[in-house]
């Protein structure tokens, strides 16, 4: 993908990408998450949250079900300020591409914080993981390793 496409680099227009390079990467939601990368940075990968059914096929007790529920609501809420920043820093970085005299440690500065943001982002995607599977017994665990070994079992 070009510059100004989708990743941190001045977009067609000057200004940062026209996707700004948040979406679909590491964190939430079914298999993939949101996070950096959808149409630049860190793209596709695997999600830590395995979807709004986290669980499913594992026969989660309600309890369990109530504490993961939980533990994805508040993530859910932590990226989303998380995005929030990020989209400001992308803002700044717009205005700064935008500027009539580059400043480029001020751009250098802004990149930074937005891979902090990301690094973040992935730190507590990270964290509800282990919370969630700390939730479940051995076998629930071991269960939740192999359908991530070979992938969701086809419907039937």
């Amino acid at each position: 993908m070009g510059p100004g496409m989708g990743g941190y680099g001045p977009g067609m227009m000057g200004g940062p990408g026209m996707m700004g390079g948040y979406g679909m990467g590491p964190g939430m939601g079914g298999g993939y998450g949101m996070g950096p990368g959808m149409m630049g940075g860190y793209g596709m990968g695997p999600g830590m949250m395995m979807g709004p059914y986290w669980g499913s096929g594992l026969d989660l007790t309600d309890e369990q079900q109530t504490r993961i529920n939980k533990i994805q609501d508040d993530t859910r809420t932590s990226h989303w300020n998380l995005m929030k920043d990020m989209m400001n820093q992308q803002a700044r970085l717009r205005d700064l591409h935008l500027a009539p005299k580059r400043n480029d440690a001020a751009i250098d500065s802004a990149y930074k914080e937005i891979g902090k943001l990301q690094q973040r982002m992935y730190d507590t995607s990270v964290q509800a993981q282990k919370r969630m599977e700390a939730i479940l017994t051995k076998a629930q665990q071991e269960k939740l390793r192999t359908h991530w070994r070979k992938g969701p079992a086809p419907a039937q």
